[in-house]
């Protein structure tokens, strides 16, 4: 897979190098205890500046994923480094609640249906089941105003939560303070940020072209232990975001 540093998006440079260089860990293209790229070929390869490099690489080295040898260069930490857990990550940051009220809207988020499906291979892999084990889903839509800002589904295994389709609705406005009333409590969330563009589902429920340029967020939350309790895949409207402050508010 080849990942790119999009000046168009709205994000940070330096957030996004971190993205690559995660995305490239999970990937396996940097290994454990491997030498990454040099400050120099990363500024190369990117076109970012120097400061935006040692951000990013200051950030991962105290996040658990990288660490420096003095003269030698920064290395993929292993597990045992990372006191043999999953991952050692900070909480997420990018926020569709957060960025829209951050803006002056309000955000309101619309419960739009759950139910019982098969895992697919990508969420079974997620979820560390098997595929075609059953799990739950949950679809949600987050409103700035009164314009639709983003599409989420979230996956759980059916056996975490027995009657789930009772408790959805409701579960839909707090999903992690839900899952914390029945003792799966999330301390760590893992987070994937994905240019592309959106499926027909998302496209109608966003109102968007094949054209939009959209953001994939997928975010994987664990227990302290390193137990994954819940996959979820955003698709958030590029183009919403660069259009707040300036659409009128309604």
């Amino acid at each position: 897979m080849r990942y790119i540093i999009d000046k168009s998006l709205p994000l940070p440079l330096y957030y996004q190098l971190k993205q690559i260089i995660i995305n490239s860990i999970d990937d396996n293209i940097y290994k454990e205890d491997e030498a990454i790229p040099t400050e120099r070929e990363l500024i190369e390869k990117y076109n970012v500046s120097r400061t935006t490099v040692r951000q990013a690489l200051n950030e991962l080295c105290t996040e658990g994923y990288l660490y420096r040898k003095k003269g030698v260069g920064t290395f993929v930490s292993s597990k045992e480094q990372k006191g043999n857990q999953h991952d050692i990550i900070s909480p997420s940051v990018y926020k569709t609640d957060r960025v829209i009220n951050r803006n002056g809207f309000v955000c309101k988020t619309k419960f739009v249906k759950c139910g019982i499906m098969e895992a697919s291979s990508d969420v079974a892999r997620q979820l560390k089941i098997e595929t075609g084990d059953h799990v739950w889903y949950m679809d949600r839509i987050r409103y700035a105003d009164k314009k639709a800002a983003s599409f989420s589904r979230s996956y759980i295994r059916k056996d975490y939560l027995l009657d789930f389709e009772r408790d959805a609705e409701d579960a839909a406005q707090n999903f992690y303070k839900y899952l914390d009333s029945k003792g799966l409590v999330v301390t760590t969330i893992k987070e994937k940020l994905i240019p592309g563009w959106a499926d027909k589902e998302a496209r109608e429920v966003l109102e968007i072209d094949k054209a939009t340029p959209i953001l994939i967020i997928q975010d994987t939350g664990f227990t302290e232990d390193g137990t994954v309790i819940e996959y979820s895949v955003s698709t958030l409207d590029v183009s919403f975001i660069e259009m707040i402050g300036t659409f009128k508010r309604g």
